[in-house]
């Protein structure tokens, strides 16, 4: 996502500690840190509700191209039934 390296890290950390000073400078990291975590748990549960809605989606396409296979074939069975019907009448009259 985003490309920084080590000497970009680096100069965030110095720019910060003479910003902020030695002190403040852990409870800084902590609460980036938890800031950072609680973003990344965040995008986690957007991905799992979106992939969620797509698995959805596709078993309810999934069920409609079954309901109209389900439907062609009770359109086709019973031509196909009745066809059978007549040959067998025909061969037996």
């Amino acid at each position: 996502m985003f490309d920084i390296g080590f000497w970009e890290l680096l100069l965030i950390a110095v720019v910060a500690l003479v910003v902020v000073g030695p002190e403040r400078l852990p409870r800084l990291i902590r609460v980036t840190g938890l800031w950072i975590g609680r973003a990344n748990a965040s995008l986690q549960s957007i991905r799992r509700e979106i992939s969620r809605e797509l698995d959805d989606q596709e078993l309810r396409q999934s069920l409609n191209e079954q309901i109209d296979f389900n439907d062609r074939q009770s359109i086709i069975n019973p031509t196909a039934h009745n066809t059978e019907k007549k040959k067998e009448e025909d061969g037996n009259g």
